[in-house]
């Protein structure tokens, strides 16, 4: 026997009741996942931005690992990360990563700075002085690289967050 769910409608009405996804699946006979999943495809839920659209959004391959020496994890990494959370508008992200983003927007206006990396420095990320090529971006884009288009574009050159 196929497992159906209702209609959008009829899920945010159940919703609105006060019933739980655990609660909905059981009462059509699935796992609460599926009826998290069409209540996010549908606009319900807001889903965090993705790993995948914040690599989009960085025009370098990133140095991760687990170990010490991740380059996302450095200092300004996070911050980079927290920025880019923001400005796609995440709704999931807390208030220290708010607070970091703004505080980096500010050091990048104030100080006239661009974000650059480095794979082969200990940080990999790095403040440089704003040149006119930059425009409005947070990053230094590489010459070989394709600008992003919509959203992400969006996310990279300098807004309110």
């Amino acid at each position: 026997m196929e497992k159906v769910l209702p209609d959008f409608n009829t899920l945010v009405r159940l919703k609105e009741q006060g019933l739980t996804d655990s609660q909905i699946g059981a009462r059509y006979g699935v796992v609460y996942q599926a009826v998290n999943k069409a209540l996010t495809e549908g606009g319900y839920y807001h889903q965090a931005v993705s790993r995948e659209a914040i690599d989009k959004a960085i025009p370098w391959t990133v140095k991760r690992s687990a170990e010490a020496g991740s380059h996302h994890n450095s200092y300004l990494g996070k911050a980079v990360m927290a920025y880019l959370r923001v400005a796609m508008g995440d709704d999931k992200v807390k208030d220290s990563h708010r607070v970091a983003a703004k505080r980096l927007r500010t050091r990048l206006l104030r100080d006239t700075k661009v974000i650059d990396y480095d794979s082969e420095s200990k940080d990999g990320f790095k403040l440089v002085d704003r040149e006119e090529g930059d425009g409005d971006l947070i990053f230094r884009w590489p010459a070989d690289r394709a600008l992003p288009e919509g959203g992400i574009l969006d996310a990279i050159t300098l807004s309110d967050v």
